[in-house]
């Protein structure tokens, strides 16, 4: 039987993807990816997401404003997501976050950001979806410094072994990608071998970060199969069996999500 897998991150309005989505859900079917979640990286394609996920039943969306659209942020941001996370298929909050790689938008503006994101999704009790680059010691100050949301992903997760040790304690889940599978990304192996199998799940970020087979080349939510191999072989399980760890993580990490 194929099993059914979960992409809980993807970009399926991305100009890369947008035009193509029913083949890219055919596809995904196919490859046995049954649910994708699609995300918002601003108010424009967290609308765009939710739209995508009434006109296809595999779709959900998330709706959020990523670190490097933060300097976007109004004093109406907060109540126009307020008003996406009501419509029932929105199963999260995000992506918020930080990212200190690129800095497109001010450090300073990017910790206001999230912080009013996570204070949200903390008093609607909704699942916060999280992308952390090279800011992981403001993001756990910053997480400390307020009643967390009910249940949180670490979206594309890139810190270190400690890092993941904190993050678990604090009731974290954590997520993980195409890197899984590139040869010299001995850490990201270490790091998904050792974390609890209720904590973990699998995401492509598409198009971005293919795995390996496909590295380079745009990546979709049919490649995910190729990292749950990848997952499967990490943790020496077969994958029908990680598949159905996997799809009981998500049914608790997105109560809303019905799968």
């Amino acid at each position: 039987m194929t099993p059914h897998l979960i992409d809980v991150h993807a970009h399926l309005t991305d100009e890369k993807l947008a035009g193509d989505v029913p083949a890219l859900i055919d596809r995904a079917t196919a490859a046995g990816v049954g649910t994708i979640l699609t995300v918002g990286t601003d108010l424009a394609t967290s609308r765009a997401a939710l739209d995508l996920a009434h006109r296809h039943p595999a779709v959900w969306a998330a709706v959020g404003v990523h670190p490097h659209d933060a300097s976007g942020w109004n004093d109406h941001s907060a109540d126009d997501l307020e008003r996406l996370l009501s419509d029932d298929r929105v199963v999260a909050l995000g992506e918020m976050g930080l990212d200190y790689h690129y800095d497109f938008s001010p450090r300073d503006v990017q910790r206001r950001v999230f912080q009013a994101q996570w204070e949200l999704a903390a008093r609607l009790r909704a699942t916060a979806v999280v992308h952390i680059r090279e800011a992981f010691d403001d993001f756990f100050a910053l997480a400390a410094s307020s009643p967390p949301p009910p249940r949180v992903l670490l979206h594309c997760f890139s810190g270190t072994l400690d890092q993941a040790r904190n993050a678990l304690d604090l009731g974290f889940d954590f997520s993980v990608g195409g890197p899984l599978t590139y040869p010299k990304n001995q850490e990201t192996r270490t790091i998904f071998g050792f974390l609890p199998a209720d904590r973990i799940h699998l995401e492509t970020d598409c198009p971005y970060l293919a795995p390996q087979p496909r590295r380079g080349k745009v990546n979709e939510p049919a490649f995910l199969a190729m990292t749950a191999e990848g997952l499967a072989k990490t943790r020496g399980l077969p994958v029908d069996t990680l598949a159905d760890t996997l799809l009981a993580n998500a049914r608790r990490l997105f109560p809303k999500m019905r799968v």
